[in-house]
């Protein structure tokens, strides 16, 4: 009788089931309205070490919707992107432009133009709300907020911050990815830097071993 319960203890140890570990760094879902394509970005694997095909995973993603031509995205910009989708963890990151050569920018320093700049939106998230993340959370950058339409603009190419206002896109056409990079012509309205006061522990801590080559 207890030779039959030793094999029985044995055999439920034996075969029970492992709890499956769960991804340190796990990825985070981008999707590309324009492009009606969906990454699912993860520059880090489990211990922290960076991924060597994501920088060219998310460069392809960030292609020119109007010509196909891609740019090695900026480092900064990927992990901007990813700390945003880490933060609002289940919320989908819709981004509207990345990479954008001379033709399709409307001015000559455009950080689109260096692919470290992105126009995005994330789903649920109230854009103000957005913007006040974004401003506390990376320095230095520039932080664009467009009133009337449906995205914001982060880029990560500054020697200080930088925040403005572009009233100019119009609500009607969600799809825009027009370009304002803060340069003042009188178009845009630039603000002063200082980061807006967002409640205590909403920034995510940026030592995290995962934010760092």
């Amino acid at each position: 009788m207890h030779l039959i319960l030793v094999s029985v203890v044995l055999l439920s140890t034996v075969h029970a089931p492992q709890r499956l570990k769960r991804p340190t760094f796990p990825p985070v879902e981008l999707y590309g309205p324009n492009l009606n394509e969906t990454l699912r970005f993860r520059p880090y694997d489990d211990h922290g070490r960076a991924r060597k095909p994501a920088r060219g995973e998310l460069t392809r993603f960030l292609r020119c919707r109007h010509t196909g031509r891609q740019h090695a995205v900026d480092p900064r910009l990927m992990r901007a992107l990813y700390t945003v989708g880490r933060h609002y963890a289940g919320k989908r990151v819709e981004v509207y432009s990345g990479y954008r050569p001379r033709a399709w920018c409307t001015r000559a320093h455009s950080r689109h133009l260096t692919a470290s700049a992105v126009d995005f939106r994330v789903v649920g998230v109230p854009n103000q709300a957005l913007i006040a993340w974004l401003r506390a959370t990376f320095h230095p950058a520039g932080v664009g907020y467009y009133p009337n339409g449906v995205h914001v603009h982060l880029d990560l190419d500054r020697a200080r911050d930088t925040y403005w206002v572009d009233a100019g896109d119009d609500a009607k056409e969600p799809l825009t990815d027009a370009d304002s990079d803060g340069d003042s012509d009188g178009s845009v309205t630039v603000l002063p830097a200082a980061p807006e006061i967002v409640p205590a522990g909403l920034v995510p801590p940026m030592d995290d071993p995962g934010f760092v080559d």
